[in-house]
């Protein structure tokens, strides 16, 4: 009951620092993206205590992870999963949690997705197969999918239900919606080093990106040419971003593509 109480009055904390990002934007000449921003970081902050208590060890969050497995909806098609794991294992050096230990699957979807589970569990649809055009693509996704387990971010959204019960776990996820999207991002940059270090393409990602978006027909962003246009612009794009669990691959194509070049220039300068 105590332990319950304390994540209670975190989660209270969490409540409070959004209200206090929200009333307190900071200077007017800041747009409201910025001000999502500092929200967003401002939430994740204040969730750090709560996310240090209620952690897992590794043993517990594979545990979790080959559980959750178990309920997931789909067939497995094992005869792909080598394909996977070729393009995979490149990368498992060069994960931070090397005490996790990663397994691959592939399901039969037509959906174009691929998602982690805690503990190392990747799972990659067939439809996202058919739709990479390269190993350094595929390399981009799987990465990507890592990093959310190295960064913890798949076991985070279900440590406060296994340590103190779904209605906490529902009153965090509710709470913390803000900085999923952030998440993508940080898992964006964090696979592109691994696809990096494991010698795969750089500029892959953005392609790949630049493809979703025409794929899913995502409309490109279009600048306001009035001051009252951009005010309305960036609101909109604040109220829909809150609610928004990943950016648009508009977005992260071009932040791919900075990083991807900014590694390029640093390659560069190495050399002698």
């Amino acid at each position: 009951m105590k332990r319950r109480l304390v994540f209670l009055g975190i989660l209270t904390m969490l409540i409070a620092a959004t209200v206090v990002a929200t009333l307190n934007p900071g200077r007017s000449e800041v747009s409201l993206a910025s001000v999502r921003l500092l929200w967003s970081n401002t939430i994740r902050t204040a969730d750090q205590p709560g996310l240090v208590l209620t952690r897992l060890s590794a043993s517990e969050e594979m545990k979790l992870g080959a559980d959750l497995l178990q309920t997931m909806p789909w067939a497995e098609d094992p005869s792909a999963e080598p394909g996977v794991v070729r393009v995979a294992q490149p990368m498992l050096p060069f994960v931070h949690r090397g005490n996790i230990t990663y397994h691959f699957h592939v399901v039969h979807d037509s959906m174009i997705n691929a998602f982690a589970l805690p503990g190392g569990q990747i799972l990659v649809t067939d439809g996202l197969l058919g739709f990479v055009q390269s190993d350094s693509e595929l390399a981009e996704v799987v990465g990507h999918e890592m990093a959310h387990v190295d960064l913890r971010h798949a076991v985070e959204r279900y440590q406060y239900q296994y340590r103190l019960g779904s209605f906490v776990e529902l009153l965090h996820r509710l709470v913390t919606m803000p900085y999923s999207a952030d998440q993508e991002l940080d898992a964006d940059a964090e696979g592109l080093r691994l696809a990096i270090a494991a010698g795969y393409d750089p500029t892959a990602g953005a392609t790949l990106f630049t493809r979703m978006q025409k794929e899913f027909h995502e409309p490109a962003e279009t600048p306001a040419t009035t001051p009252g246009g951009e005010i309305t612009h960036s609101l909109g794009d604040a109220l829909e971003s809150y609610f928004r669990s990943h950016p648009p691959s508009e977005e992260r194509a071009r932040r791919l593509r900075e990083l991807a070049d900014g590694a390029k220039k640093r390659q560069g300068g190495q050399k002698p």
